[in-house]
């Protein structure tokens, strides 16, 4: 006897990316975890890189937290020499949080542990879509941010 597939082609991208993701979810977490860094932390040390020093404020979205959750964030990120806090010269209530050398290396280290992730959930797909896959969820990616307004609102 056959046995049917728990998703089908007909279900909604909403749910078959909720499916996904939580496959995804324990995969990354363990991936991440032999590297010393946690998804939270994921979100931070990324946008660093792709967007240079930032405003401990601007974190805030980015990582999706509370104001007092931030600080034992970045004090972990800080701990363990991923960034580099600093005053803002122009303004010295202002934090600025910059990626560190060994931050850098360390996205390199998890880019890899993720290619793992993707190479494992994504066996079923032919040559070229996982890279379509991609394309495809940065622009969804981009379109619900764009959509939620700066800065994101509870309803995002």
């Amino acid at each position: 006897m056959a046995t049917e597939s728990p998703t089908t082609a007909s279900q909604s991208s909403s749910v078959l990316i909720a499916v996904l993701a939580r496959g995804m979810r324990r995969r990354i977490e363990l991936a991440l975890e032999p590297v010393g860094v946690r998804p939270r932390h994921l979100l931070v040390l990324s946008h660093l890189r792709a967007g240079g020093a930032a405003a401990q404020q601007t974190l805030l979205d980015v990582a999706g937290v509370d104001p007092s959750n931030l600080v034992g964030l970045l004090n972990e990120l800080e701990d363990a020499g991923l960034i580099v806090r600093t005053r803002d010269r122009a303004d010295r209530r202002r934090g600025v949080i910059e990626l560190s050398p060994k931050g850098r290396r360390t996205l390199d280290r998890v880019a890899r542990a993720l290619r793992s992730v993707d190479d494992e959930v994504l066996t079923a797909l032919g040559e070229g879509e996982p890279t379509e896959l991609n394309a495809l969820l940065a622009r969804a990616a981009d379109g619900a941010a764009a959509s939620c307004g700066e800065p994101a609102d509870d309803s995002c």
